[in-house]
């Protein structure tokens, strides 16, 4: 029996392993069809025609391009900045007035 104390005494840490049961005679059949596998493969290409495979490009539907969208925030954060310089805060509560109305018209049309 165990008295209660205030301190916590480190117990003996306990190693436990679970043994990985080791077959010989499946690796081999393992490698043996992978190297079978991988010397159809080789077949299969040499009965490819080599020079007129094309692969095209499909156009993705995601919408407005990566760049294009960048370009577009770098350039109002370009306004807001100069815009916050030459007029001082007034362009802030415009900015404050715009945000809530372009995401109505935004959510609005979904």
């Amino acid at each position: 029996m165990r008295f209660p104390s205030l301190f916590r005494l480190p117990r003996n840490q306990q190693f436990d392993i679970k043994p990985r049961y080791y077959d010989p005679v499946k690796e081999f059949v393992d490698e043996r069809r992978a190297l079978a596998n991988k010397e159809a493969r080789r077949e299969e290409e040499a009965d490819l025609p080599s020079g007129n495979i094309r692969f095209e490009r499909r156009k993705s539907s995601v919408g407005v391009n990566t760049a294009l969208l960048q370009l577009v925030i770098a350039l109002v954060l370009s306004a807001l900045i100069v815009g916050w310089l030459f007029l001082g805060n007034d362009i802030v509560y415009f900015g404050l007035i715009l945000v809530p109305v372009y995401l109505y018209f935004r959510l609005k049309r979904r």
